[in-house]
């Protein structure tokens, strides 16, 4: 049985780090196209905004299920962009460490962000979202 040192040195380092980083751009420009359709919708339709405010539970909500969004987007493209990959509980594990790397690099950038960011809830979200996504692979 391999140490815990060799498995962490066997992990498809660069194909985690590029599907994160695939998946962190495809998140940002969805994010920032909703952005501008909500200044839009609410230009058009002012009283739109209510529905937010009025509906207290809805805000702190979005975040998290996008986030989870995030993560179940990361499988996905690791089964169909990086197919070449095995995916086991380790990889998908590693896959989250890469995520929020990424992430935390993203949040470190001047760009307007809505529900695509780096928070606690946040990170819970992206993992829930890739291990439910990745069922079939952690078991």
């Amino acid at each position: 049985m391999r140490g815990p040192l060799q498995r962490l040195k066997a992990f498809p380092w660069i194909t985690l780090c590029q599907n994160a980083l695939l998946t962190v751009v495809l998140a940002v420009i969805l994010d920032i196209l909703l952005l501008v359709a909500l200044f839009g919708l609410w230009r058009v339709f002012p009283s739109s905004g209510r529905f937010f405010m009025a509906n207290g539970w809805v805000l702190p909500v979005l975040p998290f299920l996008a986030a989870a969004g995030v993560g179940a987007l990361a499988v996905v493209l690791m089964e169909r962009v990086f197919s070449g990959t095995r995916l086991d509980t380790g990889t998908l594990w590693a896959l989250v460490g890469c995520l929020a790397g990424v992430l935390f690099l993203k949040s470190q950038l001047p760009l307007p962000e809505l529900l695509v960011g780096f928070s606690y809830a946040q990170f819970v979200g992206l993992t829930v979202g890739l291990f439910s996504q990745g069922r079939r692979y952690w078991r």
